[in-house]
């Protein structure tokens, strides 16, 4: 395990550690999504890149359910519902 000690500073800000970004591969412009575990005393983080600006068209295709979404959607919207979703629903579980 991979550990590092940082200072927390006078704003709340926590550094992550250069050893851990560099295993993790995170950098300027990632998502860094913040969850409060049951027992109220660990911070889980998940890190999501940011967007390559790739076509996604048809990607999911197989995995949509009900209703098509229409091409004028909100997509920052719809993304924000998902991850809601998913955290009620409890899919961030530690390995």
């Amino acid at each position: 395990m991979t550990y590092k000690v940082e200072k927390v500073g006078h704003k709340g800000e926590v550094v992550i550690g250069e050893e851990l970004r560099e295993k993790l591969g995170i950098g300027p412009g990632w998502r860094a999504f913040q969850f409060l575990s049951d027992d109220a005393n660990c911070l889980k983080i998940y890190f999501l890149p940011p967007d390559d600006g790739k076509p996604l068209a048809g990607s999911l295709a197989k995995y949509v359910k009900g209703d098509e979404i229409p091409a004028d959607a909100d997509w920052g919207k719809i993304r924000e519902e998902a991850w809601d979703q998913m955290v009620k629903e409890d899919h961030f579980k530690w390995k």
